[in-house]
């Protein structure tokens, strides 16, 4: 498998740190590079704005580009990481050091979950949101915005930002969705649950497929992929070798292309 021409820049979504303990694309990273291709993890934060989180992102594309010596990165991101993405490249200046935009699973169409949560009494919000922003700062995060996250991912507030962030046609955009069953497991059961009632149709546990189709849209991963697996934070050894496969396809496409 030849390499893409730019490098790879895996962009993770809330609540998952790069860390040394439990890192980010794990098993995703390691097979890309040997697939020959420069890969960078994303290390922005966990639970931090959409705006502050797009900031930190285009920082560490600009000292990759310099570091690598080349002019533009692809970028597949996971989760909320999609939106962030987009909203570096069309409202940070951006356009013209992005090649090409692969999101997985991410809610371009709004949270039913962040939705409903925020009716809840305003104090109910803001104390879990302290306890977040202080778990995620002792993790590495340098502006943890647990609440302004949740704003920042409802229905209302997602189609506005969609109105002001179009697609750029220098850029390619495309994207996947995934759909599974209820989760059996019991630390996973309830929040699937919640999120499944939340959603109000076919999901991969936290995103639905509807809010995932962004571009170019590809369809449901083939592969049975649940939110929680699809950045290889999570699973088995197949199952991760699994996702692995599927990142080293999406990599061969964008090769294919030019990209």
């Amino acid at each position: 498998m030849e390499k893409c021409k730019y490098p790879i820049v895996l962009v993770h979504g809330m609540m998952v740190k790069n860390t040394r303990f439990r890192p980010a694309f794990r098993d995703i990273s390691q097979a890309l590079r040997q697939a020959g291709n420069v890969v960078h993890i994303a290390n922005h934060d966990a639970v931090g704005s959409v705006a502050g989180n797009a900031a930190q992102l285009k920082t560490e594309i600009l000292n990759l580009l310099e570091t690598e010596h080349c002019e533009k990165v692809n970028i597949i991101a996971h989760s909320k990481g999609g939106v962030d993405a987009r909203y570096m490249i069309s409202l940070l200046d951006m356009v013209d050091c992005v090649a090409s935009l692969t999101t997985l699973s991410s809610p371009h169409h709004g949270s039913g979950l962040s939705t409903k949560l925020l009716k809840m009494p305003l104090f109910c919000a803001k104390t879990i949101a302290f306890f977040a922003n202080t778990f995620y700062r002792i993790l590495g995060d340098r502006k943890p915005d647990m609440l302004q996250l949740g704003r920042d991912l409802t229905y209302d507030a997602m189609a506005e930002f969609n109105e002001a962030t179009p697609n750029d046609p220098s850029v390619y955009y495309q994207s996947y969705s995934a759909n599974t069953r209820d989760k059996k497991a019991f630390l996973m059961y309830l929040p699937y649950k919640i999120s499944r009632f939340c959603e109000q149709g076919d999901s991969d546990g936290m995103v639905s497929v509807s809010s995932s189709q962004w571009g170019n849209y590809r369809g449901n991963i083939e592969r049975p992929i649940d939110h929680f697996q699809m950045d290889g934070t999570f699973g088995n050894k197949q199952k991760r070798k699994d996702v692995s496969l599927f990142y080293l396809h999406i990599a061969h496409e964008l090769q294919t292309m030019g990209f």
